[in-house]
């Protein structure tokens, strides 16, 4: 997942209900507690422990926080020492033996110049075999 480089107010659910328990008529009437979700990972905080709904929010932004972090902080360090490759090599080209080698189709040799003349017909129509073969 791709983290953005701060959370927007867009990408937060902030639901407001009455808390439960014990309380009295403020908690019974006022809907003061907050749960907070962020959409994209689904993490939600909730807190209920204050008497106003401005409190209770705050603290739910603080746990929500504290479960957030940790995730971006994990993810930017794994992006740093791991870069993806953008490419994975399915296909190698041996000038010298004359022919090109498809990682999908084990066993299977293609001569190198049909592939290059643009002469793909076979190739496509035995990587498709094989693949509704693994279907």
């Amino acid at each position: 997942m791709a983290w953005p480089n701060d959370v927007t107010k867009k990408d937060l659910r902030i639901e407001c209900c009455r808390g439960s328990g014990k309380g009295g008529q403020n908690r019974n009437k006022r809907d003061t507690a907050v749960r907070i979700t962020h959409i994209p990972t689904g993490l939600s905080a909730r807190a209920e422990d204050q008497r106003t709904q401005a409190m209770n929010k705050k603290n739910a932004f603080l746990r929500l926080a504290k479960q957030l972090v940790p995730l971006m902080k994990n993810e930017i360090k794994e992006a740093k020492r791991s870069p993806k490759r953008a490419t994975e090599v399915v296909r190698t080209y041996s000038d010298v033996h004359g022919s090109v080698r498809d990682k999908r189709l084990p066993g299977r040799d293609f001569r190198y110049a049909d592939v290059l003349d643009g002469k793909l017909d076979e190739l496509i129509r035995s990587i498709a075999v094989e693949e509704n073969s693994r279907l």
